[in-house]
């Protein structure tokens, strides 16, 4: 340290020479802590503000990360630090910029949205973690955030969160219980989402869910069928071919072979557990029913859903998704699932236009609370 410096000395044309020949790290960081801490102070001459802005500007650019992470931990809270000093520090390496991302008041929305798109993952994160995130920094984590940027987002009160965004979250992270969760404990969810949400995360959740925004017995007991049938379509994929029959069969005992459960197992491609669901449904045999259903032409499968008792408004969601299938099928591209259930949405999608949903099974939900007639406030109609 050089001789007979303190913190509390004034700015001078020295300071700017010491700088520039300074060679110890040790020196030039504490003449970074001494401008920033006098850099606010009102009674500095013109003069003096514009030395210390000209010291900043050669201390942002310091080889050393320790002369600028001085800078960046002295100048993060001050409200009228230079902006092209902050934003500089912002786009350093993490040990620099996290203090400056944290907790600047300097940097705009359009500079975070820049550093979310470009920086780390831990720039994001510390971003998504401020006392308060705008929409469009929101918007920006939602869509190209990392994991942990994105848990640190839905987990801050302080973040205003559009409903498109979390949809977007929603889309990525929908198996993601440590995002999901805190999400559906969110003060601000619209009612749109409450409505997606709820079949999505744990029952304990969804009872909290129900109780909280006060939705009709009814209505709930619809969301906790969706969900049933949600997890029970995923686990089609790890029972073996030779028992999807048995578990047909315990199904229909239980009266529950619904429309909505037989039209996300085709979305989702287990044509075997369709074929036996209708086979038990219109009491056909089953190799009849499966001929009938994949029949080319337009009576087959029309006879056997209109055998089959099934709710008329899903028949022409099953005739799209059986031409996905088979189209899928000819082209080789049945065994990929996301682009399956992608094909769904958007062939299913063309033949409901008025229902908004971004994914497949949320559009099944809507279909089926439009058939259950049931009522729940304006954001919940299909």
């Amino acid at each position: 340290m050089p001789r007979g410096w303190t913190m509390q000395d004034r700015l001078t044309f020295a300071d700017v020479e010491r700088l520039l020949s300074e060679p110890m790290e040790d020196a030039r960081a504490l003449i970074a802590r001494k401008v920033a801490s006098q850099f606010h102070n009102v009674v500095l001459t013109p003069r003096e503000r514009e030395l210390a802005q000209e010291i900043l500007g050669h201390l942002v650019h310091d080889i050393a990360a320790q002369v600028r992470g001085a800078l960046a931990q002295c100048l993060c809270d001050l409200p009228d630090a230079p902006h092209d000093v902050i934003l500089a520090l912002a786009g350093d390496i993490d040990e620099v910029a996290l203090p400056v991302l944290e907790n600047s008041t300097v940097l705009t929305d359009e500079d975070m949205v820049h550093l979310v798109l470009t920086g780390s993952a831990a720039k994001q994160q510390a971003i998504a973690g401020r006392k308060s995130v705008g929409p469009a920094v929101a918007d920006a984590i939602a869509q190209a955030g990392e994991r942990e940027a994105v848990a640190t987002l839905i987990s801050n009160d302080g973040a205003i969160i559009r409903p498109a965004a979390l949809n977007e979250i929603i889309d990525r992270y929908a198996d993601d219980e440590e995002i999901i969760d805190p999400m559906a404990q969110r003060d601000d969810l619209p009612a749109c989402l409450v409505e997606r949400l709820v079949t999505l995360v744990s029952d304990r959740l969804r009872h909290y869910m129900i109780e909280r925004h006060e939705i009709d017995p009814a209505m709930a007991a619809i969301f906790e069928e969706q969900a049933r049938e949600r997890v029970l379509v995923e686990r089609f994929q790890t029972i073996h071919a030779d028992e999807i029959g048995r578990v047909a069969l315990q199904i229909a005992e239980r009266k529950r072979l619904s429309a909505s459960l037989l039209l996300r197992a085709l979305c989702a491609g287990e044509t075997g557990f369709v074929e036996t669901a209708f086979a038990l449904l219109t009491n056909v045999p089953e190799e009849r029913s499966a001929r009938l259903i994949h029949d080319v032409g337009p009576l087959g499968f029309r006879a056997v859903y209109a055998r089959s008792g099934l709710p008329e408004i899903f028949y022409v969601a099953f005739r799209a998704a059986l031409d996905v299938i088979h189209e899928l099928q000819a082209d080789g591209y049945l065994s990929d699932r996301p682009y399956l259930r992608h094909c769904m949405l958007t062939r299913i999608g063309e033949r409901f236009p008025e229902i908004e949903a971004s994914d497949v099974d949320f559009l099944i939900d809507r279909l089926t609370r439009r058939l259950s007639a049931v009522s729940w406030g304006k954001g919940f109609a299909a």
